[in-house]
């Protein structure tokens, strides 16, 4: 008897924690953010969204509160390798015009040949919005994201290596370098 009430609970504990960890992973899969930020007109916010892409859950990004158009779709940051991307800073730089930053990663892990980390890129955008039948996008600066590049922060292959452009100040040190205000 003592047994199988032991079993039971251990059953149930197991069970628990299935379940505890399959609706975390919802949860976090669903979860929306939102940021008010200082970019087309006062009023903004920027939305995230979990949305599928071709090869797992992506994020979307939207700007709303923007009184001339109403919702402004930004980007779809799509999976890679099946590792749901990471929204690590948003943030706005420049005066005439503007520039609208948002540094994303992307896990990346292969224990079998030593490699650990993230994949990390900086998307750059204008205040531009370009009209594509009835939805509302805003215009990528392709030229500024490419300088940037796409770039590896932890260990590869056994050696560390560093992406510079991790967070929101080193971007900026970097703008400023360059002469962008």
């Amino acid at each position: 008897m003592r047994k199988h009430v032991l079993t039971t609970v251990v059953r149930m504990l197991i069970l628990s924690l299935t379940l505890a960890l399959f609706w975390s992973g919802i949860s976090s899969a669903a979860e929306q953010q939102s940021y008010r930020i200082p970019f087309l007109g006062g009023g903004a916010s920027i939305e995230f969204r979990s949305e599928q892409s071709q090869d797992g859950d992506g994020v979307g990004a939207y700007i709303t509160g923007v009184a001339e158009t109403g919702g402004v779709f930004v980007d779809l940051y799509e999976a890679e390798g099946g590792a749901t991307p990471e929204i690590k800073s948003v943030f706005v730089n420049g005066k005439k015009p503007k520039k609208l930053f948002i540094i994303v990663a992307w896990p990346s892990d292969s224990p079998s040949i030593g490699t650990g980390g993230s994949i990390y890129q900086v998307f750059a955008y204008d205040e531009r919005i370009e009209k594509r039948g009835a939805l509302a996008k805003l215009r990528r600066d392709t030229g500024l994201t490419k300088r940037f590049g796409v770039g590896f922060d932890g260990t590869r292959e056994g050696q560390s290596v560093t992406y510079r452009y991790r967070n929101a100040s080193a971007v900026k040190r970097q703008l400023l370098e360059w002469g962008y205000i």
